[in-house]
């Protein structure tokens, strides 16, 4: 056996699993372009019978006898009879030459329909994979990298459609035409086809049995090393200022240069296994192929000996393509077989999940039917494997049009309660709801209802119209809409001096805007959608004195009419507030005004005296 019954029980799984991601359709389709690569087969055998019936008439005509038995009832069948040797055998021979032809153009043609249609299936496995790993909540999002999501959203579904999905159609098409070939074989010359089988499955055994464990451990050596040295290059670039600082861009420099020196000599490696086995298969049929000849002369006369080793010369046209793709379509699966494990696991561990907002909502600043109001009862949380929570039994309601901030120390907890209020993380015990819904069903249902603004704003390297917009298609935004909410976030007289307006391109990473700017333009994009709640995680923390002075007003002017909650980090903020909730260890220890807060915890107490509050 070429595996082991645990092997092959392993590699058996992983191509289910893959078909398993074709909708059933697309099984069906797949199935019928199957059948018909087999069917093919008979165009070769038609080819390789005319081959040596050519042959044989050859024979026949140079020592000017008739056609007799066979050859004459084909010839007679055709209505060829009455031609000419000439004419026959030149006939023939375009048929032969033209089955041949035609058998190779119906092959290229269904590959490249294949290939399409596989193509096409590749990228909605992917669009679907990524809406689901986006439905996950954020503990189970941070469970993988980014880049080894990148990898199985791109080379791991292409691994799956493409080299395990396609060669395992090709293996099905290309292994019935080696059986029909052989029991076409047998007909003509048992002993002579015993020959040449166990030569060139001789020769195959051996070159599968050196490939193939060495495919899967390259597969799978290949995609962990190439996530590696992707996230070299991104931690690189994300830290860049740090790194400029300590003067380490050499040690970053030599761990990708290693990382990718592995990357290359893993996949030259694989490279190299379709040649090894183009050579060893060219030879084995070439061997077999001189043992047919000799034995043909020396065991029978001459017109038997030149049909047989004409029909077994073009029985090994055709065999030797197939067999050679047979072995590196074997390599292929295993190799591929080490690259789709994980990417099937990722597939496996979210196929349970609903994409959150797929039908298409439009942009919209109404919210009709919406209501403020945010109420949490009893919510803990905990991470999983972690034995402490980070949440505990937290109760509240925030009423509409209320401002209140969250304070407390470092790891208080202040930015999980944020994340649990935005549905990003799901309680462990207790319940949270806006509006009276869930909170990720409440954000489904009125997007843009909510606002968010982070300290770390992300920007595209897109115009600023875009980053603004990001999440909904400008085509359905007016730029009055824009305009309106760059001015709230104090950014429109910025914006306004760019000579390219809204469609100023800010780079990579905003690399083209100051801190400051990003931070308005972040909360220009909350402000878009005129959201009814808004978050804001110390939203003014990268502003200069007199621009946090005018984005405070600003916000502050959008007491009553929105519901707000902030993470204050400055004390500042929270005296603005009209409740302050004091966390500490996932505890709520306090809550009320300013000053009561003040005067119930006595660390909160000792800031606001620092800060010259108290």
């Amino acid at each position: 056996m070429w595996l082991s019954g645990l092997r092959k029980a392993e590699l058996i799984g992983v191509i289910r699993a893959s078909f398993a991601q074709l909708n059933l359709p697309d099984q069906r389709r797949i199935r019928r372009v199957a059948a018909a690569q087999i069917l093919l087969g008979f165009l070769d055998l038609l080819g390789i019978a005319i081959v040596g019936l050519v042959a044989s008439l050859a024979v026949t005509g140079i020592n000017s006898k008739s056609p007799t038995g066979l050859m004459e009832r084909v010839l007679h069948l055709v209505n060829l009879d009455s031609l000419s040797f000439q004419w026959q055998t030149a006939i023939l021979a375009f048929i032969a030459l033209c089955t041949f032809i035609c058998r190779s153009l119906l092959s290229m043609f269904f590959i490249q329909k294949t290939l399409k249609f596989l193509g096409r299936c590749g990228a909605e496995i992917t669009s679907d994979l990524f809406g689901k790993v986006l439905s996950q909540s954020l503990s189970d999002l941070n469970k993988s990298s980014p880049q080894q999501y990148l990898y199985s959203l791109t080379s791991g579904v292409e691994v799956i459609t493409l080299r395990i999905i396609g060669s395992t159609v090709t293996l099905i098409a290309d292994a019935t035409l080696l059986i029909f070939l052989f029991v076409a074989l047998v007909f003509v010359d048992l002993p002579m086809t015993i020959i040449a089988t166990l030569v060139v499955g001789l020769m195959s055994w051996v070159l599968y049995r050196l490939t193939t464990a060495k495919s899967k451990i390259l597969g799978q050596s290949y995609s962990t090393l190439d996530i590696s040295s992707r996230e070299t290059l991104i931690d690189a670039i994300t830290a860049y200022r740090e790194i400029a600082a300590k003067g380490r861009f050499g040690y970053f420099e030599r761990e990708f240069r290693r990382s990718r020196l592995k990357v290359s000599s893993s996949l030259a490696e694989y490279n190299l296994m379709p040649y090894t086995g183009k050579y060893v298969i060219e030879t084995s049929i070439i061997i077999a192929a001189f043992l047919v000849a000799g034995a043909q002369f020396v065991l029978t006369d001459a017109v038997n000996a030149i049909t047989t080793l004409s029909i077994f010369m073009a029985a090994g046209s055709r065999l030797a393509p197939a067999v050679l793709r047979i072995q590196q379509g074997m390599v292929g699966l295993n190799n591929g077989w080490g690259i789709a494990e994980s990417t099937l696991k990722m597939i496996e561990d979210v196929k349970h999940l609903r994409i959150p907002g797929k039908e298409f909502q439009s942009f919209s600043t109404t919210h009709k039917g919406f209501n403020p109001i945010v109420e949490l009862k009893n919510v803990s949380f905990k991470y999983p494997l972690s034995s402490s929570e980070v949440i505990s039994m937290v109760s509240l309601t925030i009423e509409p049009g209320e401002s209140v901030a969250i304070v407390g120390p470092s790891g208080s907890g202040k930015t999980t309660l944020f994340d649990l209020v935005l549905g990003i993380l799901s309680p462990t015990s207790g319940t949270i709801t806006i509006s009276g819904e869930n909170a990720r069903d409440a954000i489904l249902k009125w997007p843009g209802a909510i606002g968010y603004v982070p300290q770390e704003i992300y920007l595209s390297n897109s115009t600023i119209a875009q980053n603004v917009a990001l999440g909904f298609d400008l085509k359905e935004i007016s730029d009055i809409e824009i305009w309106r909410a760059l001015k709230e976030a104090q950014l429109s007289q910025f914006v306004s001096s760019r000579i390219e307006g809204l469609s100023t391109n800010l780079g990579g990473r905003g690399i083209k805007i100051s801190g400051g700017q990003k931070q308005r333009l972040g909360i220009a994009r909350a402000l878009l959608t005129k959201p009814r709640i808004l978050l804001l995680d110390e939203a003014t923390s990268a502003l200069d004195s007199q621009t946090e002075h005018e984005v405070s007003e600003a916000i502050d002017s959008l007491k009553g009419d929105v519901t707000l909650l902030c993470i204050a980090h400055r004390l500042s903020t929270a005296k603005r507030a009209d409740r302050v909730i004091y966390l500490e260890a996932g505890k709520m220890l306090a809550q009320g005004s300013f000053e009561e807060v003040k005067a119930a915890v006595p660390n909160f107490h000792n800031q606001a005296q620092l800060m010259d509050l108290g």
